[in-house]
């Protein structure tokens, strides 16, 4: 029977990566959450200000979108595990200046960096570890080449199952080991970042027909 919450990462391997990044510019911490095991697992790229806030995965303008993929998959949160390549928010602050003329520090999104991805991996490997997913779902540039290497874009692969092994902590207490590839083969099947088709509508076509096979394929 399927236990919908977040997957036991251990709180050692929780510790251990957070305080590779305390005095790096990120903040809060969120876990993946679903169905323990999942037959798939989607994996995107950092929690933003409305992940951390309200403690789930994909909240928000992106929230919806992501809902809106499940919808057309058939699927639901409570049948699927949903996580991401960094836990903590990556962040970027500027000085604005309100209409009163007071200047306050503003914090945007931004890009998480190798060394943070790197520094969170073994959450995500141990993550793979428990939820058993038959097939992995990397979301965007990011977690694409957290699990397959930078050879490759979502541009060229999106829409298309592949069949192989996926990157990781080479060593859980040593980042500067960097990653090996796993034994173990997986399912992955590429798709764009639902936060994708909000700076690019055009894009809403291509998403469809992506979301389109991988339901034929979960069918199959």
């Amino acid at each position: 029977m399927k236990d919908t919450r977040s997957a036991p990462v251990s709180p050692e391997t929780i510790a251990l990566c957070r305080s590779r990044l305390a005095h790096e510019p990120v903040e809060g911490f969120l876990l993946g959450s679903g169905a323990v095991p999942a037959k798939v697992m989607f994996v995107g790229e950092a929690p933003g200000a409305t992940e951390i806030q309200e403690g789930m995965p994909f909240t928000g303008q992106a929230g919806r979108e992501m809902d809106a993929y499940l919808e057309r998959l058939g699927l639901s949160r409570s049948e699927v595990y949903i996580t991401s390549t960094v836990r903590s928010r990556p962040f970027k602050e500027r000085i604005i200046t309100r209409a009163s003329g007071e200047r306050v520090v503003s914090r945007s999104n931004r890009t998480p960096t190798k060394a943070e991805i790197l520094a969170h991996a073994p959450i995500l490997d141990e993550e793979i570890r428990l939820v058993r997913p038959q097939f992995l779902i990397p979301m965007g540039n990011i977690a694409l080449h957290r699990l397959i290497g930078s050879h490759e874009t979502v541009t060229s692969l999106h829409g298309k199952l592949i069949e192989g092994p996926v990157q990781q902590a080479a060593e859980r207490d040593n980042p500067a080991a960097g990653y090996r590839f796993s034994l173990e083969t997986y399912n992955i099947f590429p798709l764009f970042h639902p936060a994708a088709v909000l700076y690019n509508r055009k894009l809403s076509r291509t998403i469809e027909s992506d979301l389109d096979i991988l339901a034929r394929i979960l069918t199959e």
